[in-house]
């Protein structure tokens, strides 16, 4: 075949007028083709040429690779010739009768399965997926700290709701990556990204983005490089997108298992969400900070809230 390629129009009448021979031929060929793809998809994979490869040992390889597809088509090969065998026979032996729609089985459901039923609107939902209260723009950036969380907080129950932690960690972390509001990404006529997690626009993202400077932590050192980082229209669909990607990468699945907040924050650390070695550390100090603020009754909303909490928790 390598020396005839229109050989291969022989062994297609052969396989279509039936003959067996020709059927097994055409098998045997087309093995040796699908085993001569999964070499060059192999030496595809090496990390390049060795220091005295050439283009005439590359031919001798090529060559060499074409001879063990062959030797092993005309052996018992690796099952791709049964198959194609089986294929060729279904069609060849009677192809008025295969091409009967009357023939045809009907679809049978699998009786181990359980029974099907009507999802809720709220359990038809994307993984992760979360609808934000709406977020008015013209207060943004926050005043304060204390601002910052009122401001917040509906989002974040929302989100949290969904995650199945406090909704004071992602408070912190937002806190942590925008410095309570007043360092986000811009665009460069000063817009704001409204990015609260400091997430990078890579892995498929179509949206908005920006480019800015960004402190990472390369082995241990702390150096200044240039990323593109998400951008959306107003922090609710930040909170939305946040949710949206922890569900989507799986790296983030240990993390979204924790049994707490604290281990929640810890688990996306050891996942690799930040360069920073001390980030776990610096979002729990602040989550510690926000519970001391709600204690003394500096964001009201939020104090009342975890009164009820605290009291429901008794009573349970």
């Amino acid at each position: 075949m390598a020396a005839d390629p229109a050989g291969l129009q022989d062994l297609r009448r052969q396989a279509q007028a039936g003959d067996s021979k020709g059927q097994e031929a055409t098998a045997r060929a087309f093995e040796a083709l699908l085993v001569g793809q999964m070499l060059k998809q192999m030496r595809a994979t090496s990390f390049g040429d060795g220091l005295l490869d050439s283009s005439q040992s590359k031919l001798y390889r090529d060559l060499h690779d074409q001879e063990i597809a062959r030797a092993v088509s005309e052996g018992p090969g690796l099952g791709f010739r049964q198959l194609i065998m089986q294929q060729l026979g279904r069609r060849s032996a009677n192809p008025a009768q295969a091409a009967d729609p009357s023939e045809l089985l009907m679809p049978q459901r699998n009786p181990h399965l359980h029974p099907m039923r009507l999802l809720q609107p709220a359990e038809n939902d994307a993984a992760g997926a979360v609808a934000a209260p709406p977020f008015n723009t013209d207060h943004w950036p926050p005043a304060s700290p204390e601002d910052f969380l009122r401001q917040l907080r509906p989002q974040a129950k929302a989100a949290a709701a969904k995650l199945g932690f406090d909704p004071n960690v992602l408070l912190a972390q937002s806190a942590l990556e925008t410095g309570w509001g007043r360092r986000m990404p811009r665009h460069a006529d000063g817009r704001s990204s409204f990015n609260l997690f400091g997430i990078k626009a890579h892995g498929g993202w179509s949206g908005e983005q920006v480019k800015v400077g960004t402190l990472e932590f390369r082995n241990g050192v702390a150096q200044r490089e240039q990323a593109r980082f998400r951008a959306y229209p107003s922090p609710a669909e930040s909170f939305v997108d946040y949710v949206d990607f922890l569900h989507r990468n799986p790296r983030y699945r240990d993390a979204l298992a924790s049994p707490n907040s604290r281990e929640f924050v810890r688990g996306l650390q050891r996942a690799g969400y930040a360069t920073d070695p001390n980030y776990a550390n610096k979002i729990l100090a602040i989550h510690d900070r926000l519970n001391a603020m709600m204690a003394r009754g500096s964001i009201p909303n939020a104090a009342q809230e975890m009164a009820s909490a605290t009291v429901t928790s008794k009573s349970s």
